[in-house]
């Protein structure tokens, strides 16, 4: 069997058309080329050498074997265009013979060139070391006891400049390393750095704690001793409320006392009239905790017992009764009572200043203050009127405007016909050692005496029905004290994050 027997008759057929017509035309060019003529048509005499044959349908669509659908047509594939051979022309010199004009000529211009781009070698990642310390989260117990423990224990360390305790709690062995740092200038708080080692299952744990000294201008409303014929009733206080007795409170259906942060006293609860029932949740938002600890005041209250006095201070000493007018452009007045004679400053300062009364000398207070200020009296500061910062830092997050109102004896509002009708606004942290007092209570209810800052007292007086009261905390006063405002013997933890850190050869991991 020939190899074309493998195909079907169809395509034997058309393999068959295609070889006789190259022969044909192949005869063709042959004929014109050995003839050197022209023949246009076909004579009687001529031979074809090629037929023509027409197949009837059954048999051009005739396929033995399995019966498939017609072919359909396609395309040809386009033929890639082949690269033109240029020929060599006589008298060019090879490739590694051009002159250099020519070579300038086909070189590209390396400002046309692309920017070849950069690779960056990929810097090894250091392994991290096995020894690498732990860390060790306390729980909220274990860190509650050891900052109430080292809170004590700073109350010690501040009559002590450097000291080392030891002590044993649950099985472990536990010692602190307490360092004092007294406050650098008269707003800034006393600090004591502790450094608390312990001993946990053969590992070696340290942590280290912050502790500061808090003011008495920490607090919202601070008293030691409660009036007994006073009670709070139309009263709101916005922050810490501690006093070191018991106290009363009045409910009844026109209102009643609101407490909004957490209430703390050192007696075991306190005193409450009832007209309507009110739930304590009502009256204590920040909730209130009974036999809490003492604050004591203390024996001196003298600004300079508690904070440096700076040689750049301004010092303005009176030996009798003072007024002073404060003013928004940071200048003041005074005028001695006794002697009628008037001084009046008119170049603010950025330092701290501070009006100190001797022997007997009271004052008289009121205006717009702007910077630091400090006033201290021996026996009485008298608020004649509005007492307000330049900058109010409700609205002004970064007012630096401090005002301290401290004396040894008491701090009083003065009467209507010196503060005027209507509502009175005091902004500054007071501190009165004997007592607060409102005069002139009797008169009709008409407005509320708003402080903002802090009230620390010996005892407050009642203040219905000419005022009620309300007692806002200014936040500023976590950060600074109003120069050399006197401060408890409490401390408490300023940073720290609660976190012990496993010492291995002497390294300890980074607080």
């Amino acid at each position: 069997m020939t190899p074309f027997e493998r195909f079907d008759s169809r395509v034997r057929l058309r393999v068959a058309a295609a070889v006789a017509s190259v022969a044909l035309h192949l005869g063709l060019i042959l004929f014109v080329a050995f003839s050197g003529g022209r023949h246009e048509g076909i004579h009687e005499s001529d031979t074809p050498l090629t037929q023509l044959v027409f197949l009837d349908e059954p048999v051009a669509g005739r396929r033995e074997g399995s019966e498939t659908g017609p072919i359909e047509a396609q395309l040809p594939a386009p033929v890639p265009e082949l690269p033109r051979i240029e020929e060599d022309v006589p008298g060019t010199p090879p490739p590694g013979e051009l002159p250099e004009e020519a070579i300038a000529q086909v070189e590209p211009d390396p400002a046309t060139m692309p920017a070849p781009i950069e690779t960056v070698e990929e810097q090894p990642v250091p392994p991290v070391p096995d020894d690498q310390p732990s860390t060790f989260v306390m729980t909220p117990a274990e860190r509650s006891a050891l900052e109430h423990r080292l809170a004590r224990l700073a109350q010690d360390a501040a009559k002590n400049p450097q000291s080392t305790i030891k002590w044993e709690q649950n099985g472990r062995q536990f010692s602190a390393a307490l360092i004092m740092q007294k406050a650098s200038d008269g707003v800034e708080f006393d600090r004591v750095i502790a450094e608390v080692s312990a001993e946990d299952q053969g590992r070696q744990l340290t942590t280290h704690i912050r502790l500061k000294r808090l003011s008495f201008s920490h607090f919202t409303q601070m008293i030691d001793r409660w009036d007994p014929s006073v009670q709070m009733h139309d009263d709101e206080i916005i922050g810490r409320f501690h006093v070191n007795s018991s106290f009363n409170l009045l409910y009844d259906r026109s209102s009643t006392p609101r407490f909004m942060g957490k209430v703390t006293t050192a007696s075991k609860g306190f005193n409450a009239q009832a007209n309507s029932h009110r739930r304590d949740s009502e009256v204590f938002k920040g909730g209130i905790e009974t036999s809490a600890g003492r604050i004591d005041l203390p024996e001196e209250v003298q600004p300079f017992a508690w904070g440096s006095r700076k040689d750049d201070a301004v010092v303005h000493e009176c030996q009798n009764d003072t007024e002073i007018r404060f003013f928004p452009d940071g200048s003041y007045s005074w005028r001695d009572r006794v002697t009628g004679d008037r001084q009046y400053r008119n170049e603010p300062s950025d330092q701290p200043v501070y009006f100190m009364g001797t022997q007997k000398a009271a004052f008289f207070v009121q205006g717009v203050v702007r910077g630091k200020v400090l006033v201290y009296s021996p026996q009485r500061i008298t608020i004649e009127g509005k007492l307000v910062y330049a900058r109010d830092p409700r609205k002004d997050r970064d007012s630096t405007d401090y005002l301290g109102l401290v004396s040894r004896g008491v701090v009083d509002i003065a009467g209507p016909g010196a503060t005027g009708p209507g509502d009175l606004d005091v902004q500054a942290a007071i501190f009165a050692g004997r007592r607060f007092v409102v005069t002139n209570i009797d008169q009709p209810r008409t407005a509320t005496l708003r402080i903002y800052g802090s009230l620390a007292a010996g005892s407050v007086s009642a203040s219905e029905p000419r005022y009620g009261m309300k007692v806002e905390y200014d936040p500023r006063l976590e950060r600074l004290r109003p120069p050399g405002f006197p401060s408890t013997d409490r401390f408490a933890a300023e940073e720290w994050d609660g976190v012990w850190n496993e010492a291995r050869d002497g390294v300890t991991s980074t607080l």
